[in-house]
């Protein structure tokens, strides 16, 4: 199976059109399209981008392209295993990508405060 194939059938499988896919993944729609039917060469922020819109790695769809098990998500800190797939916590994603390193930092610390204060 080819990794556009892959992608095609993740895409599908969540029910996504062409459009909400590239929109997810910043990137136009021909370009999925392209990529989808094969006629395109994926760059590695490409397939980054489209597994992270998609809820995976790039290293599982390249495993499921070459026919291997899909390789289990580490394990965080807390033992959660989730990917949460709002809106709200893809825009978050993508805006703290965006970020140098000092600034993610206090993003951390600003959400754990709010969660801290959430659970009081």
């Amino acid at each position: 199976m080819q990794i556009g194939q892959v992608i095609r059938s993740l895409r599908v499988d969540k029910g996504w059109s062409q459009e909400t896919l590239a929109h997810e993944a910043d990137m136009a729609t021909s370009h999925v399209s392209r990529i989808e039917r094969g006629d395109r060469r994926l760059s590695t922020g490409k397939l980054n981008a489209l597994a992270t819109a998609l809820g995976t790695s790039a290293t599982a769809i390249c495993a499921q392209a070459e026919g291997l098990s899909i390789p289990t998500a580490p394990q965080s800190q807390d033992g959660d295993l989730t990917l949460d797939h709002t809106k709200e916590a893809v825009e978050l994603r993508k805006a703290f990508r965006k970020l140098p390193l000092p600034s993610r930092r206090l993003v951390v610390d600003f959400a754990q405060m709010l969660a801290k204060q959430a659970a009081a």
